[in-house]
């Protein structure tokens, strides 16, 4: 709900109630949390120090998603520090999983955070080639809400005429993540 420093707050409460060995997917869940609140503030560093942990968590429930989850995260933490080679490969490696399993607003959450990182390193023909080759089936997905429709295809025009800057995807990242397509509130290029 973009209350990120709140959640950290709950989220810490909670951990002494959580019993990892009776729960250990509600352990997960509270740990990558906390790592990925840590991350929305811009806390890498600390979000890092998570990671083995929340990778141990999730391996230890080898549940597909939980595991692509886990690398998305570490390529958030790692395009905050600065370690772009490192982010690329994680965006990468989520994206071709996420479209594996068909998970459309995820993967092009996903594809958003990838084109950041190139429109940040001005490779604007790259942003263009994904958007053409691998982000297609998700602007023809089913079940994507039509406000989320209509922002993923402003920014697919901009990054077809190599007009896409990092900011437009930024906001468009914002406004998926915050839900407001799923609301109904129009994206404001």
């Amino acid at each position: 709900m973009g209350q990120a420093e709140q959640a950290i707050e709950v989220l810490r409460e909670a951990a002494p109630l959580v019993d990892g060995e009776r729960e250990p997917r509600l352990l997960w869940v509270l740990r990558f949390n906390l790592a990925a609140n840590l991350s929305l503030l811009r806390r890498f560093r600390d979000a890092e120090l998570l990671l083995p942990e929340v990778w141990t968590l999730a391996a230890g429930l080898g549940n597909r998603l939980d595991l692509g989850r886990c690398l998305w995260l570490q390529g958030q933490v790692a395009a905050g520090l600065g370690r772009g080679l490192e982010a690329e490969a994680a965006f990468r490696r989520v994206l071709a999983e996420f479209t594996d399993l068909q998970i459309a607003y995820d993967a092009a959450l996903v594809a958003l955070e990838l084109s950041i990182l190139y429109l940040e390193q001005g490779r604007t023909g790259e942003v263009r080639e994904l958007v053409e080759a691998e982000m297609l089936w998700i602007f023809a997905a089913q079940g994507v809400a039509e406000e989320t429709a209509k922002a993923l295809a402003v920014f697919r025009e901009a990054a077809l005429q190599e007009a896409a800057t990092a900011e437009l995807a930024r906001r468009l990242v914002s406004h998926l993540a915050q839900g407001r397509s799923a609301s109904g509130l129009p994206f404001e290029p």
